[in-house]
């Protein structure tokens, strides 16, 4: 069975979903990301820093899905994600 989190609100500006409290739960493991908002969201799995490039990492468009794993997951956009930790 996965681990539900509470949706993560994505802004225009990339945030670290790992580096939330709420979230911790999701470092290193396989983490599935999927887009609820109604304009598209970026997803990147890796780096202590956000990525350099405004357009970097997988696009999602409404309702589509991404999983990774890794100890940084960088999101971006405008609305709610879904976040879950897969068993």
């Amino acid at each position: 069975m996965s681990q539900h989190f509470t949706d993560f609100p994505a802004t225009d500006e990339w945030q670290d979903i790992a580096a939330g409290a709420a979230y911790a739960g999701v470092i290193n493991q396989t983490v599935t990301i999927q887009n609820k908002g109604i304009r598209r969201a970026l997803v990147w799995f890796g780096g202590a820093a956000a990525p350099a490039d405004a357009g970097a990492g997988a696009y999602l468009s409404i309702n589509d899905a991404i999983s990774g794993t890794s100890d940084h997951i960088w999101v971006k956009g405008r609305g709610a994600l879904a976040i879950w930790k897969e068993d």
